[in-house]
């Protein structure tokens, strides 16, 4: 059982308005239904959500609150965890590709089905999100350009940070293959001299990247939050098709947790493979900036973990929700 100290300051986490409407039915609630530390997290997730709505000029309902909000924001979480992945997945990419981990996997089968195990259970996961990703998207869409294009500008921004990584990777190249000359950066880098005009550029991609994953998942996130719509209607091909969009998601966020954990396992599977074929890489410096290459690797592994167990979380959460509605 949770304390009333802590149930008191749950409340409080709510907007004032909220709260003056709803507090006492709330913390009746909270001292029936607060039993574990997830119930906690649960409850710091609505009132992020409720904040979230009051920002956007929406009406607070509690009804909704019940209902629409906990199914929504789970598949959020899901959605954020699956961001966080993407940069250790991408860091794992780069850690192997500056040592002699990529040309091993030519000569040992067992380190190649691992890499590859990780590339197919990316696209399987890439695929979920995009397809239980699109009836929603095309609702914040649709609900933007009828009333508010405030939503549809946070819409735009993963857009803005996918263009900038792009302009930035093509900055890189140019400066790689010799066709632009910037003072104190060398095209090619020789192992064991990392100048610090390289480790910026390095550092300014790290950065461009990190923010704009940052970013897009915060204003997707923001957008989502204000559409409390359970239902909505599409027409395709001809045909008039009715689809509870978080319902919908929940599928294709199963699929993408799961893809999550494969990756992790084969990622787990991958390292010890290429720790016990060249145990020198792993004591040795080819993480960025020529960093341990140890410490960058059980980084990617924790921070795929935490992701995993959130995206886990978030699924636990939705089901929970899915049986009270």
């Amino acid at each position: 059982m949770i304390s009333g100290k802590v149930r008191s300051w749950l409340v409080r986490l709510y907007p004032r308005a909220w709260r003056e409407r709803y507090a006492a039915e709330f913390d009746a609630l909270l001292d029936e239904c607060l039993r574990s530390p997830l119930d906690v997290v649960d409850v710091m997730l609505g009132a992020m959500d409720a904040h979230l709505q009051l920002l956007n000029g929406d009406n607070v309902n509690w009804r909704i609150m019940n209902r629409i909000n906990k199914l929504r924001t789970t598949i959020l979480v899901v959605f954020a965890a699956y961001i966080g992945f993407i940069v250790a997945g991408f860091s794992l990419v780069g850690l192997a590709d500056d040592s002699p981990m990529i040309p091993l996997m030519k000569t040992a089968p067992a380190l190649a089905a691992a890499w590859t195990t990780i590339q197919m259970a990316a696209a399987v996961a890439l695929l979920a999100v995009v397809i239980g990703g699109l009836p929603l998207a095309l609702t914040v869409i649709r609900r933007a350009l009828a009333s508010s294009r405030h939503a549809l500008g946070l819409l735009l921004v993963p857009v803005f940070a996918f263009l900038a990584l792009v302009l930035y990777v093509g900055f890189v190249y140019l400066v790689g293959s010799g066709r632009i000359q910037v003072p104190g950066v060398l095209p090619v880098v020789q192992p064991g001299y990392f100048p610090p005009g390289n480790r910026l550029m390095l550092a300014g991609l790290m950065l461009v990247f990190v923010l704009g994953a940052i970013a897009s998942t915060l204003a997707v996130w923001k957008a989502v939050s204000g559409t409390d719509v359970e239902q909505e209607t599409f027409r395709a091909v001809g045909r008039t098709l009715s689809v509870k969009i978080y319902t919908f998601a929940f599928v294709p966020a199963v699929i993408t947790s799961l893809s999550m954990l494969v990756m992790l396992l084969a990622t787990l599977a991958w390292g010890w493979l290429a720790f016990s074929i060249l145990p020198q890489v792993f004591a040795g410096d080819f993480g960025p900036w020529g960093t341990s290459t140890r410490v960058w690797y059980f980084g990617i592994v924790a921070l795929m973990s935490v992701c995993t167990l959130a995206a886990f979380f978030g699924l636990a959460r939705n089901r929970s929700a899915r049986t009270t509605v």
